[in-house]
């Protein structure tokens, strides 16, 4: 069992790679979630998810222009205005940009069959464990599901194992040229009008 964990603020999530699923724990501030996600529910498609907290960045531009605005008019009333006034909403700004590089998120999203996605952060620890812990999720998905989706078996449905063998291209789990290799296979071992016998997936 390999794991992976991923800390940022008051956030912890833990992966663990089994033989037969991926295991997904997330803590937020104390309240745990706990999720099973079969290999077969992972698709394996990747994409780079960023976001952001809007609002952060502009109530810091619009913190930054009032106190720039404040410091200006204190000079312009001379003494009548306190020219330090200004710091403060400099200050608030500065706060304000503090939430917003903090809220910064940089995501890969790896997309699941149920049209839902997995969130993992790039670059927590590092971009280099992560990319690392990625490719063995697939590895351990795709040896798992070529274990148990890829054999041919004479005494199974033909049109149930084709099915098989073009989900698992489709998902990357086997080449084209394995494909046409089982395919050739399961045509020659099992006849297309062949009694069903046994069970589909």
């Amino acid at each position: 069992m390999k794991t992976f964990e991923q800390r940022k603020l008051f956030t912890k999530s833990e992966y663990k790679i089994t033989e037969t699923k991926l295991y997904y724990n997330v803590t937020k501030f104390g309240d745990a979630n706990e999720i099973d996600i079969p290999y077969e529910n992972i698709d394996g498609d990747k994409v780079t998810f960023k976001s952001s907290n809007g609002f952060a960045l502009f109530a810091t531009l619009l913190l930054y222009v009032v106190g720039i605005m404040t410091h200006i008019n204190s000079y312009s009333y001379g003494d009548n205005r306190d020219p330090y006034f200004s710091l403060v909403w400099f200050g608030l700004g500065t706060i304000m940009l503090i939430v917003y590089i903090l809220s910064r998120k940089n995501f890969w999203k790896l997309k699941l069959n149920n049209n839902s996605y997995l969130y993992i952060h790039k670059n927590i620890p590092n971009e280099i464990k992560t990319n690392q812990f990625l490719e063995d999720l697939i590895n351990s998905r795709n040896l798992y599901l070529r274990e148990n989706y890829a054999q041919i078996d004479e005494n199974l449905n033909y049109e149930h194992q084709l099915s098989n063998f073009r989900w698992l291209k489709s998902i990357n789990a086997i080449s084209k040229e394995e494909f046409d290799s089982m395919y050739d296979e399961l045509k020659k071992t099992v006849k297309p009008d062949k009694t069903n016998i046994g069970f589909r997936k």
